[in-house]
């Protein structure tokens, strides 16, 4: 479902153009002369191509997305040097730029929420409806690294906090670098369940299902975070973009998308 196609500055024909385009190589929000240059997470790209298309209708601001994994574009972000906005999937991420000094801390937002749930392929075939049953014989079970995700940390945090961590460790088949390439696992039916955002179910509504958990066997949330970079050419247009997501505008879009948006809403959550 995610791609994370490369961004580079061309200079090329008309002809190229309709090419890349037709391609996919053209930034989805890109202009032919881009003003502002975001970094940012692959899991954000629903969301951020319509608030891109949204924000440019309304401010006539063209934007440039480079999109890939949280850490990924991170590293590109402080390779290259370049980049006005960093979008990172998990507040893991945001500490991390503020110890590289790529971003400025005083800028950082967060625009979205997200829980940890149960993820099943669609019609749940193992059968799967606790935590309980992830520990059952047979059962085969995906996580991410918790070394690459937030996400991939909890994981082992909740089977611990259940008194599971040994039997449910036992089933797991997969540990994946990022939550979307879980996903893939699960709609493969690579494995019967994962521990996976719950935002990814109401995308893929068609290929997966959630088992939501009780508050209290959750360890912690994630943070969809933007911040204004060291490398910001224009800090006045950086902001108008932060203030567009984090409008009622912006937290409309991230709505649809199944994400949370108001801390309120996930305040049971955190335990």
């Amino acid at each position: 479902m995610l791609s994370k196609p490369n961004q580079h500055t061309l200079l090329i024909t008309p002809f190229a153009v309709l090419l890349a385009a037709a391609l996919g190589l053209v930034p989805a929000c890109s202009g032919e002369s881009p003003v502002l240059s975001i970094f940012a997470a692959a899991g954000a790209k629903p969301a951020i191509d319509a608030i891109c298309q949204q924000f440019q209708e309304q401010y006539g601001i063209r934007v440039e997305v480079t999109y890939s994994g949280g850490g990924e574009v991170l590293s590109q972000m402080t390779l290259a040097k370049s980049g006005d906005l960093y979008i990172a999937p998990e507040q893991s991420f945001i500490e991390k730029a503020i110890e590289k000094q790529a971003i400025e801390p005083d800028t950082v937002v967060s625009v979205a929420y997200m829980i940890p749930v149960i993820a099943v392929p669609k019609g749940n075939p193992g059968n799967i409806h606790t935590l309980a049953d992830l520990a059952r014989p047979g059962v085969k079970v995906a996580v991410t690294r918790p070394e690459t995700t937030l996400l991939g940390k909890y994981s082992p945090e909740i089977f611990a906090k259940a008194g599971l961590a040994e039997e449910i460790g036992k089933n797991i088949v997969t540990e994946a670098a990022r939550p979307d390439n879980l996903l893939t696992v699960l709609i493969m039916e690579q494995a019967d369940a994962g521990i996976l955002w719950h935002f990814y179910a109401v995308q893929n509504a068609d290929k997966i299902e959630n088992i939501f958990l009780p508050p209290e066997q959750i360890t912690g949330i994630g943070e969809m975070q933007i911040a204004i970079t060291r490398y910001c050419r224009d800090t006045e247009k950086a902001q108008n973009f932060i203030d567009f997501i984090t409008s009622a505008e912006g937290k409309a879009v991230f709505e649809e998308l199944g994400y949370f948006v108001n801390a309120e809403e996930i305040m049971e959550y955190q335990q």
